[in-house]
Order: structure tokens, then sequence, then C-alpha cells
């Protein structure tokens, strides 16, 4: 369980083909200052411009406060002042258009704000959906983009059947490959000629790779999202003891699809993993997902 295992239960367990999240800050107590009414307020910024200090040309001793008007003409005894303008009403089932767009405009900036979380119905609907995603899921294949916390990228192919099974072959220069037979997890490296077994069931691809996936039983669902077009869960093992969270992010247009997730490891270390080319897994031969235990080229 050295750095390599890290590596395998962060940086792996994004490289499997397995976007909501927010924390509200509570307001401090700042207290209220009584002020006595003779001290002199200061002038108060507004929409429309700024407003004068109290006192100061109210009638309260304020410097201008015996100061004729400059420019209002004086109300002649026998004339009234005119009343003000009246606006128009708009015809009856006519659309204030003005209304419209500022409704408009704050549904798109609720939108481009980012993804909100989700509570409540939405959110064990939008567990219930990923847990669906996988438990429909046989077999997948793809391509992946992985950068580590170093902002080192690697690039290769990944496969997975269900229940159990998967492959990762990354390209040269990497040395890996990773591969499960549904017990067993192992890590080749062909410059080293070595590999590494460790069980499944110690790994956090137990959590998607399940022959029942369910999330909520066996997680521990730190937030859920949603965002334009995606929704984001982050989770965290509740029985594999390997520490940190993985974070799946979801397409949800044109169809609901994984797409990416970012895993952070017991250091607070976080890889990201970046897929494309999604497709239904190929047929393959009997021993693809079994660990060679000679040398063999890493990228097939």
């Amino acid at each position: 369980m050295n750095r390599r295992y890290r590596w395998l239960s962060a940086s792996l367990a994004a490289t499997l083909c397995l976007a909501l999240p927010g924390a509200s800050a509570l307001a401090q107590d700042q207290g209220t200052t009584v002020v006595p009414k003779s001290a002199p307020k200061k002038p108060r910024a507004t929409a429309t411009g700024t407003v004068p200090a109290e006192g100061e040309a109210s009638g309260e001793g304020g410097a201008n406060a015996l100061r004729p008007a400059q420019d209002i003409p004086p109300i002649e005894p026998d004339k009234a002042p005119p009343p003000p303008p009246v606006e128009a009403e708009a015809p009856a089932g006519e659309i204030d258009n003005a209304e419209a767009d500022a409704g408009a405009g704050w549904e798109a900036a609720v939108e481009e704000s980012g993804p909100r979380p989700l509570i409540g119905a939405e959110r064990e609907q939008a567990i219930a959906r990923v847990n669906q995603y996988f438990n429909e899921m046989d077999s997948l294949q793809g391509t992946f983009r992985q950068i580590d916390s170093d902002n080192k990228v690697a690039t290769g192919r990944f496969y997975v059947k269900r229940p159990g099974k998967l492959r990762f072959d990354y390209a040269p220069p990497s040395p890996l490959k990773i591969v499960s037979d549904g017990a067993f997890l192992a890590i080749e490296d062909s410059d080293l000629k070595t590999i590494e077994k460790y069980p499944l069931k110690s790994t956090p691809f137990r959590l998607l790779l399940a022959d029942d996936v369910n999330l909520g039983r066996d997680a521990n669902v730190l937030g859920v999202s949603r965002g334009k077009d995606e929704v984001a869960i982050q989770l965290q093992d509740r029985k594999g003891g390997t520490g940190g969270a993985i974070k799946l992010v979801f397409e949800t247009a044109p169809e609901f699809q994984l797409s990416e997730w970012v895993i952070t490891d017991a250091q607070g270390l976080t890889t990201q993993v970046t897929l494309d080319d999604l497709a239904p897994g190929r047929k393959v031969a009997a021993d693809f997902f079994k660990s060679k235990q000679q040398p063999f080229n890493p990228y097939r």
C-alpha cells in the first residue's frame, strides 16, 4: 500500500469508465449601533444619486435651512400646481415586455452562475439515475485523457465489462497498464517489469463495477449538483478504507453518460480524467482482462 496504491485509489479510480455542490456560509451577528438623534449622518448613495445628509437643507438648523429656493418659481394663489403626468396603461391582454425580459434575464443569470446543489427529491432522483446508468451498462470502451496533480498528461484507451472487469492501456511513453479480472486488480509496469496486484474489493473500483451498483447504500454521498446539461456527484467509499473522494460528472444531453471525473486522494492530491469516443465494448479474447506474467506491450 505504497505510493503506487495511493495512485490507484485516486488516479486509477479516475481511469474507470464508470457534474451538482454548494455550502452556505453562516452570517455573523455584527451587533447594532444606536446613533443619537443629534449625530450628523453622512450622505447615502442610491440608484438615482446621493441623498443629502440629514439636517442639510431639511429645516433642522443646517446651513441651507433658511436659503430660499433659487430656481423654483412661486406658486400663484389662484393656480394649483399641474398634476404629474400619468403613464398610459398597456391594453388588456398585452404582455409587459419589460417584466418578461427581466424574468428571462434572471433565469439566464442563475443558469450561468454554475452548478446548483440538489437536495430532497431532486438529489435522490439524481443518485437513482447514476445507479441506473451503471447497472444498465454491460460493456463500454473509449479513450481517456488524464491530468495528475503535477499537471502531467497521459492518454490511452479503456475497456470495461461488468461486473468487475476493466482494462486501461496507457499510450507511450507511459509504461503502465491496469487490468482487473473481477477478483484482483493488477498494475503492470513494462519498464520495471513488475506486476502489483490488489483485491478488487479493497479498491474504489468496487463501487462502480459491482453486480448491483447502489451508491446510496455503499458510499457516502458528499454532494450532488446540477449545471447546464450536466449532473455531478461526489462520493466517498464507506468500506474500502482508501480515503479521499471521487467526483463523477455526467452529461445529460443528448444522452446521459459519464464524461469526466476528479479524484482527490487521502493526501489531497487530485487527478482529472476526461472521457471521449464512448461506445459499447467490443468482443474480446478470454484472457483480455487477465494480467500477463511476462513482458508485454502496454499499448495494444
